[in-house]
């Protein structure tokens, strides 16, 4: 590759991943608005975690798959472009949401834009970046999905706090508006301008030839690639303790340590940045070493490791009797879990047939983030009100993490062989 591709693959995977950043922005924010959002629309828990978490995932796992194979096959910067544009316009109408159900719909909206961008994006970075490049160009847009998981709850907190008591906000064409809303406008408005950034990156020649037709290949389902199935799953369980604790986590110090929710968020936004962004971009490499090395297995145990280190520290941190203890053992629970949780896309970009990666990073993404995000924050919600109500969210997420930590290592374990296998051929393939 020419030194000007190389820089027009490297601008593609930055501009992508500064789409990813906002993507996760717009999804994670209502996690920091719990409280005002359930006050003034009169929610409950169980109606919160099913926007932070069903309603989002369920849509996104659904249309998520077949995008992944469209993007095998069709424009991918074109589709990730007017994708961007839907989810965009469903944030901005969130904060016009009445109630339970429009607050849903447009949730759904958001899920269904968002769902074409992952697919898309590394099925281009495939094609833009050379083979010894593509597992550090794909955890660096990873990465940066993680900063925007991370950053909504930072600028939420922080433009919360700048608010203080301020109880509405005047706005050009609006009116007056709660605190609340003026967030959900305020985040919107990124995605449009990246959207039309996108236009200035070049659709790339494919180096695999697409398939004929439209139709799913469901290649991941076969006995000979079903290793990567299960690596997908094992993550997806894993990723269940992050994304309850995402949804909660704010909350959590809001309830059981009296913080405000602009401190609250400032601290998780910093913390799981601090932690996540860190471990996404050391741990690839790590691998990577370990490969070159010849540990062929290096990836599936490096998750491995993760999951069953994580997990305890997640334990620990909603045992902790502080604040800070519960930050402290939360940030390095996020380095585990987070570091490792972007493993199942670099299998995919090391492991999988080059003409079907958009619908197999489809399918990673649908067990690494609609998964977790289906179960963890409604099970954490459920498993507090069994203990006896919303001031009981430690006991949601201790069984939790005790139950998905241990399960999520056993699948990935059981991928161990075939991934080497699977990456061990692709290598060879050239």
């Amino acid at each position: 590759m020419s030194e000007q591709g190389a820089a027009r693959g490297w601008y593609a995977v930055w501009l992508l991943g500064l789409l990813y950043i906002v993507a996760f922005v717009d999804r994670m924010i209502l996690g920091l608005l719990v409280e005002p959002i359930k006050a003034d629309l009169g929610l409950s828990d169980t109606q919160i975690s099913l926007l932070i978490g069903l309603a989002f995932a369920l849509f996104y796992a659904v249309i998520g798959v077949p995008l992944g194979a469209v993007a095998d096959r069709a424009h991918r910067r074109n589709i990730i472009v007017l994708t961007a544009l839907v989810w965009s316009a469903c944030t901005f109408a969130s904060g016009l949401a009445n109630g339970f159900a429009m607050l849903c719909l447009l949730r759904i909206g958001v899920a269904i834009g968002e769902a074409a961008l992952t697919p898309g994006a590394l099925s281009l970075i495939s094609d833009l970046m050379p083979p010894r490049r593509r597992a550090r160009a794909a955890s660096l847009y990873m990465a940066m999905g993680a900063l925007g998981a991370t950053g909504a709850y930072l600028l939420g907190g922080l433009v919360i706090r700048a608010l203080g008591d301020v109880q509405q906000i005047g706005l050009p064409l609006l009116g007056m508006v709660k605190p609340w809303q003026a967030v959900f406008f305020a985040v919107s408005l990124p995605a449009l301008v990246l959207a039309l950034a996108m236009l200035t990156v070049r659709e790339p020649p494919r180096l695999s030839p697409p398939r004929p037709g439209v139709a799913l290949s469901w290649a991941w389902l076969k006995p000979a690639h079903r290793p990567l199935f299960h690596l997908f799953l094992g993550s997806g369980v894993g990723q269940i303790i992050v994304l309850g604790l995402a949804a909660w986590g704010p909350t959590y110090l809001v309830r059981s340590f009296g913080w405000s929710v602009g401190q609250a968020g400032v601290a998780i936004g910093l913390t799981s940045m601090t932690g996540a962004i860190s471990g996404m971009l050391l741990v690839p490499r790590l691998v990577e070493a370990w490969v070159a090395r010849g540990r062929a297995d290096a990836l599936p145990l490096t998750l491995v490791l993760g999951l069953l280190t994580g997990a305890p520290l997640i334990i620990a941190a909603a045992l902790a009797p502080t604040p800070e203890l519960y930050l402290a053992a939360f940030g390095l629970g996020m380095f585990c879990l987070m570091g490792t949780g972007v493993l199942p896309l670099v299998a995919v970009q090391w492991a999988a047939p080059g003409e079907q990666r958009g619908e197999f990073s489809a399918v990673a993404v649908l067990m690494n983030s609609s998964l977790s995000m289906s179960v963890g924050p409604t099970a954490i919600a459920m498993i507090a009100a069994a203990f006896g109500g919303p001031q009981h969210l430690a006991a949601g997420i201790v069984v939790v993490a005790a139950i998905c930590g241990p399960l999520a290592a056993a699948l990935v374990l059981h991928s161990r062989r075939g991934v080497a296998r699977l990456q061990s051929e692709i290598t060879q393939a050239g």
